[in-house]
């Protein structure tokens, strides 16, 4: 071993912090070249062999737990489904609901009948594991100073475990900084600063959990690494053969987190003895003990200072030591250390979860900033703001903006706190690479839009989560009060009261203390206890009960019109109002009436419109879209009469059928233009006719083309809009084979009413009879688009 370590000298202006993180970094580098025990061997390679980690699963890292549990046994080939509250419920057999049920962890009712789930029962693409390998914490300044418990393990355990693997990581950018930069995600430039500030945040996390000051703290650290360095004489590797050097694996590094727990807890349970026993040390050692201030921290007084009065109880240096500074944390570590899961279970989950907790009470400026924002940006077709300062900048009120940066700013603070934690525990799964970084006002304005898909992503699933966070602990309390009664409200409704709301240092921190005794016996230690039955009634009480549940139907959501779900859209207005075709004559008039694309593309505008308003409210069959435009919309004034006469021939049991006719209508003037109309369908549909072209000519010359454009063309945009190829809509099916099903589907309708959806039963006979086999799923936008030119060479013709 070298008498230096690059990167780590130490000069008389460095801080006593500096200094004590190298002492431990010393001490763990002896450790790591000498220690035997085979536990040692992944932090050995992080510190000496760096390039062997680049794939390492790294201790105390956050895992993706939705994805581990798809892993389990028996879970194989279960759907996975949200209540209306966001806790996780699997459906098995087909995977489709037959009945109902109540969700075990909030009792909301789940399940569904016939194939059919309830509205608030939705179904989840579980998706990769977004498990990530290396160091995935980010910027050291905004890690949250209290930690939570990661696989089993206490906080406490975590910090020691986390701080062991900065100091062999410190070791490794001293000793190949290179290799050390590609373990780090996102990357840095100076890997032993970014280092050392996370050693200092894990020893302030470490300090506060454990309740002890810097110098017994430090002095813990010490005793742990030796505790491993002697770890194969005190625990056997139990677990030693399941878990390999380079943690290649999830696996592996859980199965050496559990080692390395094994050697730790013991410490932290015997700690206090063990603290006294080498403050009794240090007493009886004549090279520190001569020191006058080292007498008066460790000694008693009088025995130096012969003014003082022998036997004085007032004067025993235990009556003048600073008390434990009481924390959240420390409080979390006495619970955890007494058995607390079992005890009082809601005050043991809310420290486990406390840090997050508290970001509750920010969600109802959250959704008061994405209430107004949709309301803004609704029917926008192009955002005109890229950042988020430009849209700041762009506000001409002086009072709206101060409102609106007030917002912006706690959802980015709040963003920033959670990002890891939604990335891992989030039910709504965010693309790769969303949660990587802090958001600033330079990030992307899109963020800030809540919507269902791309970046809009983001707000989404950070009001979802707060939502979920908040319900989690209503249940619990509800669960264990049985007399209490529960109630439940949209996100439109919540305010301040409704939510879980507390301040730490002006709330938490009087409660604990109010329930803390101190006591003191001559030459002993202060003893603190804490009444943790009163104290967790009181955070129940004071905190948690009362709330309501919060439904997660109702986020405010922004649909571009280009990314409406007109699927789930047409099947709210069918719940509300039937529907059936227009009749051939119809389709005529308004195709005479309607021929540039200009005037289809505003018809189509003001159809959208309405669709949305009776997805809502509903109607009357009978009415006029005209005259519910003109009436009930009050929209008269703002379109073109001749747009409102060929609309008048439309009724509104009609406009599901008016929607398919424009919308395809418009798909064939954009053709006629030389521009896409399926720009954003997929690739895999996009395969172009070869010798099948000819056998499609035959078909499309027999069957009624208009018919046949327009339902291949809504199921273009209502199925293969999100279909992810070789799920729902295999590209290598036939066409024929997906086409003729969802034609079925549509043909499902009352008796009596038959005759109202003819054409999808007679083109369904017609497919069957003579549609060409061969024909791939692949091939069905040039399928469409050979039919829709047939169509107009015939009127040209």
């Amino acid at each position: 071993m070298s008498n230096s370590i690059p990167s780590l000298t130490v000069s008389p202006m460095d801080s006593s912090h500096k200094r004590v993180v190298i002492e431990m970094t010393v001490h763990a580098g002896a450790v790591l070249l000498y220690g035997q025990n085979r536990v040692l061997e992944p932090l050995r390679n992080l510190a000496f062999s760096p390039n062997r980690m680049q794939n390492a699963f790294l201790p105390t890292m956050p895992e993706d737990m939705l994805a581990q549990a798809v892993t389990w046994e028996g879970m194989a080939g279960l759907r996975w489904y949200t209540c209306p509250n966001g806790h996780p419920c699997t459906v098995g057999q087909c995977g489709q609901p037959m009945q109902y049920g109540k969700c075990t962890d909030c009792g909301a009712q789940i399940g569904g009948s016939n194939h059919m789930p309830l509205p608030d029962f939705r179904h989840i693409q579980v998706g990769a594991d977004r498990t990530q390998t290396g160091h995935v914490l980010g910027n050291p300044g905004h890690r949250e100073a209290m930690v939570t418990s990661e696989r089993e393990m206490s906080p406490a355990a975590l910090i020691l475990i986390r701080l062991l693997t900065h100091l062999a990581l410190l070791l490794g950018a001293t000793k190949d900084p290179q290799s050390l930069r590609q373990i780090i995600k996102p990357q840095v430039q100076d890997p032993v600063s970014f280092l050392l500030q996370h050693i200092y945040k894990d020893l302030e996390q470490l300090r506060k959990t454990l309740g002890k000051s810097i110098d017994e703290t430090t002095n813990v650290i010490h005793l742990i690494l030796y505790r491993f360095f002697m770890g194969t004489h005190q625990h056997p590797d139990q677990w030693s053969a399941h878990f390999n050097g380079q943690l290649s694996g999830k696996k592996d590094r859980n199965n050496w987190e559990r080692v390395a727990k094994s050697i730790i807890v013991p410490e932290l349970q015997s700690l206090d003895k063990t603290l006294l026993e080498l403050n009794q040390q240090i007493i009886e050692d004549e090279r520190i003990f001569s020191n006058p201030v080292v007498k008066i921290i460790y000694g008693d007084p009088a025995a130096f200072l012969s003014s003082l009065p022998k036997n004085g109880t007032v004067h025993c240096s235990k009556m003048w030591n600073c008390r434990k500074r009481i924390s959240v944390e420390y409080l979390g570590h006495v619970v955890q250390q007494k058995g607390g899961k079992d005890t009082v279970p809601i005050l043991w989950k809310f420290l486990q979860k406390e840090a997050e907790l508290r970001l509750v009470k920010f969600l109802p400026e959250i959704l008061a900033l994405q209430k107004e924002l949709v309301k803004r940006f609704q029917n926008v077709f192009e955002l005109e703001y890229h950042r988020i300062g430009d849209f700041l900048s762009s506000l001409k009120s002086d009072v709206t903006r101060r409102t609106m940066e007030k917002q912006v700013g706690t959802f980015l603070s709040v963003w920033n706190k959670l990002r890891r934690s939604l990335e891992t525990n989030g039910e709504i799964k965010l693309p790769k690479g969303y949660c990587d970084v802090d958001l600033t006002l330079q990030d992307e304005f899109e963020i800030l839009l809540p919507r269902r898909r791309g970046l809009g992503l983001c707000s989404t699933a950070l009001a979802s989560y707060l939502i979920g966070l908040h319900n989690n602990f209503v249940y619990t309390v509800e669960k264990s009060t049985k007399d209490a009664k529960s109630y439940s409200i949209s996100p439109t409704e919540v305010t301040d009261l409704h939510v879980i709301t507390y301040e730490v240092e002006k709330d938490l921190i009087p409660l604990i203390l109010s329930s803390c005794q101190y006591s003191i016996e001559k030459g002993g230690e202060a003893l603190e206890e804490f009444d943790l039955e009163k104290i967790q009634q009181q955070v129940a009480s004071r905190f948690l009960q009362g709330k309501p549940f919060i439904s997660l139907m109702g986020i405010p959501t922004l649909v571009y019109r280009h990314d409406r779900n007109y699927e789930h859209l047409f099947n709210d207005i069918k719940r509300k109002l039937k529907q059936s075709s227009l009749p051939n004559s119809t389709i005529s008039m308004i195709s005479g009436e309607l021929q540039s694309y200009s005037d289809i593309c505003e018809a189509l505008f003001v159809t959208e419109i309405t669709l949305g308003f009776l997805a809502t409210a509903g109607g009357e069959a009978e009415m006029t879209v005209t005259e519910y435009i003109e009436n009930t919309l009050q929209m008269g004034s703002q379109t073109n009469t001749h747009i409102l006469k060929a609309l008048s021939r439309c009724l509104l049991e009609h406009t599901i059928s008016l929607w398919q006719l424009l919308s395809s209508h418009k798909s064939e003037q954009l053709l006629q233009l030389k521009r896409d109309p399926f720009a954003e369908i997929g690739k895999a549909y996009k395969a172009e006719l070869g010798a099948e072209n000819t056998k499609l000519n035959t078909f499309l010359l027999q069957a009624g083309v208009e018919t046949f454009l327009q339902e291949l063309h809504e199921m273009i945009i209502l199925k293969l809009k999100y279909a992810k190829p070789g799920d729902e809509f295999n590209p290598d099916w036939g066409l024929k084979e997906a086409f003729i099903p969802y034609l079925e589907s549509k043909a499902i309708v009352p008796e009596g009413l038959e005759d109202k959806f003819s054409k999808s039963i007679q083109l369904c006979d017609e497919l069957e009879a003579t549609f060409p086999e061969d024909i791939r799923l692949s091939q069905c936008i040039a399928v469409w688009k050979a039919a829709a030119t047939l169509k107009r060479d015939r009127r040209l013709g």
